[in-house]
């Protein structure tokens, strides 16, 4: 088959999208498949930049939501025009609604597979109003992108009821997030990735996560106040980094932190391998829960106990105490109670038992395998 992976967004990014994208698409290469990548950016940059980007820092300050919603308008044209470019037996994997509804405009067929919730994120992390004028057109092209696609996939269950909720549509698939278990084989033994970092004797605890409200960073530093023994690593970058480097700064905690900024997913393999437990502490952000995380995922594969918020998709991934623990979210001293037991001597039980469930439950070649039915199913065009 010849298919497509089409996104509004920017690809390759830091983040479980590009993330899963990048897996999926390898493994599905590896089965025969030729394919392709499809974003405005690769259709036009000078559009973006300018006509979208540009057109949006215009219209903002004149409110109404307008220059979000004319980035989106833009975005939207330019991948539907990119879209018609492609031979009409090519499939489309949307990555998001609005790709659903630039494949659909463009006579192709599509499986959409949704990674969060289009208008709760854009209402958490984009500043809109409740009932805005950008609520509801946000609302109107999730719907619409639910609707235009010939098949749905969800990364947890939580998102197919939204699905459901939103479109009534109800012939939906969940397919958990999944990784390369060859990428975990590979990892660095983790003295060797400690001196690559330069890190000291002290237990070290990984927090790959983007700095936005919704990841809980900040819980996993104000944790670090209750963990002495531990030092915390960051890595990620994102609008909330100086606001969390400050709050290091005032609990007294910059000597046993470091915040390495964004990296490649080929880079992070170091740092699961140089860690000794992996805090993953997001929280609810308007209506907007963790779905089957990609970074708890990797952190089980590595064999690292994992700490993570007992919300959303983190529930169907970690059975608490057998292969990962979880926590309430958004309460520090919760977080460090449970890095405390990962760092105790469970910890490398803990951690044997969530690579061995990852390889059994999240392999990406059987979702690739998954993947490809539900293409096939589509039918010629």
């Amino acid at each position: 088959m010849r298919i497509a992976f089409a996104t509004i967004f920017e690809y390759p990014h830091p983040g479980g999208l590009s993330t899963h994208v990048d897996i999926l698409s390898q493994a599905l290469r590896r089965r025969g498949h030729e394919i392709a990548f499809v974003t405005p950016r690769r259709i036009s940059a000078p559009r973006l930049e300018f006509v979208a980007r540009g057109g949006s820092m215009l219209l903002q300050p004149l409110g109404g939501d307008m220059g979000r919603i004319w980035a989106h308008r833009e975005r939207l044209s330019i991948l539907t025009g990119g879209l018609r470019r492609l031979a009409p037996d090519q499939i489309v994997i949307a990555e998001d609604a609005l790709a659903a509804i630039a494949a659909r405009r463009a006579g192709l067929r599509c499986l959409l597979t949704v990674h969060g919730y289009l208008t709760r994120e854009a209402l958490s992390r984009r500043g809109m109003r409740e009932g805005s004028k950008g609520q509801r057109y946000f609302e109107r092209l999730e719907r619409e992108g639910y609707l235009s696609a010939q098949r749905i996939v969800t990364v947890d269950h939580r998102l197919k009821e939204h699905v459901t909720a939103m479109s009534g549509r109800e012939d939906i698939r969940v397919q958990p997030n999944f990784i390369d278990m060859g990428w975990a084989e590979a990892l660095p033994v983790h003295a060797t990735a400690r001196e690559t970092l330069g890190l000291g004797g002290a237990p070290v605890v990984l927090c790959p996560r983007r700095l936005t409200p919704k990841n809980g960073v900040r819980v996993a530093v104000a944790a670090m106040e209750h963990l002495p023994e531990a030092v915390l690593v960051v890595v990620g970058d994102g609008p909330e980094t100086e606001a969390l480097k400050a709050l290091a700064g005032q609990l007294g905690l910059v000597g046993r932190m470091r915040f390495e900024g964004a990296k490649p997913h080929a880079g992070m393999a170091v740092y699961y391998a140089a860690a000794d437990a992996v805090a993953v502490p997001s929280v609810p952000v308007a209506g907007v829960e963790e779905a089957t995380s990609i970074s708890v995922l990797e952190g089980m594969a590595s064999g690292r106990p994992v700490v993570a918020s007992a919300i959303g998709g983190l529930r169907e991934l970690i059975t608490s105490g057998e292969n990962g623990l979880l926590v309430p979210p958004d309460d520090p001293s919760a977080l460090a109670a449970g890095l405390r037991e990962a760092l105790s001597p469970i910890g490398p039980n803990l951690g044997r038992s969530a690579r061995d469930y990852v390889a059994r439950h999240h392999s990406a070649d059987a979702a690739a395998q998954a993947f490809e039915a539900d293409l096939a199913a589509l039918g010629g065009p």
